[in-house]
């Protein structure tokens, strides 16, 4: 049930968990078996359809990366790489230069931080993404078809 958690939350979980033990106290065996089956099938195809979100997802971001790295522009291609070396010196700078040389350190806004995280941890999605994305399409296209 975490995957059901995972995607519509934990109130959606914990509603789907009460219709699961609902119908596992039905007493007639055949409308018991009947219902799991329909219940079983349209986790199924819940699964199915964010698996098929998830490899949109995957194409849109490819594409975008695929068309900025094919860009005319030097800066278009490059703006990634600078904002992340932008960033290391940021953190270089307060954590490593500033305390070794002890001198005074610019207070940078706790957005600013925030924003570095998030960056960051975008460009590494986005990097490791672009690394997977050919062989995670085939797996995909295989959830299409197996439908």
């Amino acid at each position: 049930m975490s995957f059901i958690a995972k995607i519509l939350g934990t109130g959606a979980a914990a509603t789907i968990d009460a219709v699961g033990n609902a119908i596992d106290r039905i007493d007639t065996s055949e409308e018991k078996l009947e219902l799991q089956l329909k219940y079983k099938q349209l986790l199924l195809d819940v699964e199915g359809k964010y698996l098929d979100y998830e490899g949109k997802l995957l194409d849109a971001q490819k594409d975008i990366i695929t068309t900025e790295a094919k860009g005319e522009s030097w800066f278009q291609r490059n703006w990634r790489p600078l904002l992340m070396l932008v960033c290391i010196f940021i953190v270089l700078n307060n954590y490593v230069l500033v305390p070794y040389f002890n001198i005074p350190s610019a207070v940078l806004d706790e957005h600013i931080w925030r924003l570095i995280e998030v960056g960051t941890g975008g460009y590494i999605a986005g990097r490791s993404l672009e690394k997977i994305t050919d062989k995670l399409a085939p797996v995909l296209a295989n959830t299409k078809k197996q439908k």
